[in-house]
């Protein structure tokens, strides 16, 4: 009984969840930011690594 009410709850907010994001692009953009600022801090962190390499006369790897 009680794991029904979980597993069906589970599969309810998934769903509800799901159709949120489909309809809602803020809500997707908003959720998906972190993934991107992650991305551009690495980039940002290559970028200043290869500048470091350049600088002392190795090649970047």
């Amino acid at each position: 009984m009680m794991t029904d009410v979980i597993v069906f709850g589970s599969v309810a907010l998934a769903a509800i969840f799901t159709v949120a994001w489909w309809l809602r692009p803020d809500l997707r953009a908003w959720i998906e930011r972190p993934k991107y600022e992650f991305q551009d801090a690495l980039q940002d962190y290559d970028r200043g690594r290869a500048g470091e390499a350049g600088a002392q006369g190795r090649p970047s790897a």
